[in-house]
């Protein structure tokens, strides 16, 4: 053989070679591709049942319009995936909080309502009625907007984000009217909806409300039909029946969690939660007393023991302050998280268990109730919010959908 031909031959051949070498029982059959991207690497299961039947709850509950809040890749369980499903379920709505989300989910296929919530720009104009987009307004960037629909001939659908309290966006309420006159003159603009964002303060709450009823009111009684108004989030459709007014924006409750720990001990609507967060075993190492782990040789073995390391680190999400405070399960038993936890790496103590192998499946974040380690106690125990733990998870994580 030549020496090129050697070489040509060793390049293809090699990594089937390799493969074939190294079977494991725990390993899936799988392609040689999606074993290059993911087998070895963390990844998260999303259960599409469990979303569909919290938004029926939801729907049930309310008895309105729901627009499925599905912003930060759906709290981290996937934007595309997701949104087809609920829409597959019924929903009325979907919201996003930023353009480039609304784009992909016109390019999915989705054919239902989608706001964007968020901020855009003159040259995204265009953009917006290309992909037959509704748009949050609260500035003179509605504007932009008309000139774009007046050059296409065509009308743009908007909701105006009316700031009743929270402060963060929004034209404050005793404006609001003014710009919603200018807007009924305007043969380019089609007026869907006034929202605001309650502060999750009951009592605030409902002085807001009565703010954006004010400006409703106020429009009506001038013959200008304003569209749907809408306040409530999570937090707001478990308060009360008066802020659900035309239209709720679920976001958290969606994906099997509530906004507050007092809501997720009652569980009000028999939320199911949709997702794990798994890795595998990667290296098994004992170690004799005295010996240390990790950066600054963190922890330091009081006895002899049995170590396993995981494929799963901060950069996937998975929160650095766990190490010491929670588990990881492992064919049906728990094995504590030990510190320090690296970018791509943590280990557990597996207690002189013999039976833990390299390759092996490790639930680091379950979907059951039951469970120890839903997101919401691997929150409380970070000292972080359930939202921060699910839109924390690195979105280039493989989602395998069931």
């Amino acid at each position: 053989m030549k020496r090129r031909e050697f070489f040509n031959f060793s390049c293809l051949a090699a990594p089937g070679l390799l493969l074939r070498s190294q079977p494991s029982e725990s390993f899936p059959e799988i392609s040689i591709t999606e074993h290059r991207k993911s087998l070895m690497d963390p990844w998260i299961e999303i259960d599409l049942e469990a979303i569909k039947w919290n938004f029926l709850q939801i729907k049930k509950r309310v008895g309105v319009k729901v627009m499925a809040v599905v912003k930060a890749n759906a709290y981290g369980h996937g934007l595309i995936e997701v949104s087809r499903v609920l829409e597959q379920a019924g929903t009325d709505w979907l919201m996003v909080g930023k353009l480039e989300e609304a784009v992909r989910l016109r390019e999915a296929g989705l054919k239902c309502p989608i706001l964007n919530f968020g901020p855009f720009s003159r040259h995204e104009a265009e953009t917006i009625i290309n992909y037959r987009l509704s748009q949050s307004i609260w500035t003179d960037e509605v504007f932009y907007l008309i000139e774009a629909a007046a050059k296409k001939k065509q009308k743009v659908s908007i909701h105006i984000d009316i700031d009743t309290g929270m402060g963060r966006t929004g034209l404050p309420y005793q404006q609001a009217f003014s710009l919603i006159e200018k807007i009924a003159l305007s043969p380019y603009l089609s007026l869907e909806g006034l929202a605001t964002t309650l502060t999750e303060e009951p009592e605030f709450d409902r002085e807001q409300v009565r703010r954006l009823n004010e400006v409703y009111f106020q429009a009506k009684e001038k013959g200008i039909n304003c569209g749907l108004r809408h306040a409530a989030s999570s937090a707001g459709l478990l308060t009360s029946p008066d802020f659900y007014l035309d239209m709720v924006r679920p976001g958290i409750t969606l994906y099997g969690y509530y906004p507050n720990e007092q809501t997720q001990k009652e569980d009000p609507l028999d939320l199911r939660p949709a997702l794990r967060l798994k890795a595998r075993v990667i290296f098994i190492k004992e170690l004799n007393p005295g010996e240390t782990l990790s950066y600054h040789r963190v922890f330091k073995a009081p006895q002899k023991m049995r170590v396993a390391t995981l494929a799963i680190g901060y950069s996937d999400g998975y929160q650095v302050q766990l190490g010491g405070q929670s588990q990881a399960i492992i064919r049906g038993e728990s094995f504590l998280v030990l510190p320090l936890i690296t970018a791509n790496h943590l280990m557990i103590d597996l207690k002189k268990n013999s039976k833990i192998k390299i390759g092996d499946e490790a639930i680091l974040l379950d979907s059951e109730k039951s469970s120890p380690l839903t997101a919401a106690s691997l929150a409380s125990a970070s000292g972080i919010s359930t939202y921060r733990l699910l839109l924390g998870l690195n979105p280039l994580l493989p989602r395998r959908y069931l």
